[in-house]
């Protein structure tokens, strides 16, 4: 459980600057979500929010050791489960997009088109995922 939360730390440390620029950029303007711009904007509002997830399970982990079967065990697989959806994301997008198809916006194929949309469904569902679980763990705190 320690190296999932130190893991947490830093890869929340090594993107928070990067994020907070981002989401600004996404906020000051409309970004088509099925767009590559579109899908690393996605990744780059929520991927800081991997600190604060950290901080919140480690926070929350006294509180599950004291009642396993508790409501803050639960928010800590939450966060966890939703943690392992951004770092499954993250490689398959390396794996099936190059490096100047995602930094540097090479032109895609029709194939590589559709698999994009797939992977913005994707990135969608793990910004659920993240959000959520941070929303109800943060609830249980202030209890």
């Amino acid at each position: 459980m320690k190296k999932v939360l130190i893991l947490f730390v830093l890869i929340g440390l090594a993107v928070s600057c990067k994020g907070e620029t981002s989401k600004s950029n996404i906020e000051a303007k409309a970004v088509d979500p099925y767009t590559m711009e579109g899908v690393m904007a996605v990744h780059d509002e929520v991927m800081p929010k991997m600190g604060h997830m950290a901080k919140l399970s480690s926070s929350l982990k006294p509180l599950a050791d004291a009642s396993p079967e508790g409501p803050e065990a639960k928010a800590i697989e939450d966060l966890k489960v939703a943690h392992e959806a951004m770092m499954t994301w993250m490689k398959e997008i390396g794996d099936t997009f190059t490096h100047e198809e995602i930094m540097k916006g090479a032109a895609l194929s029709d194939k590589k088109k559709e698999a994009l949309r797939i992977e913005a469904d994707k990135i969608a569902e793990v910004k659920r995922l993240m959000l959520e679980s941070i929303a109800n763990a943060e609830a249980l705190l202030k209890e």
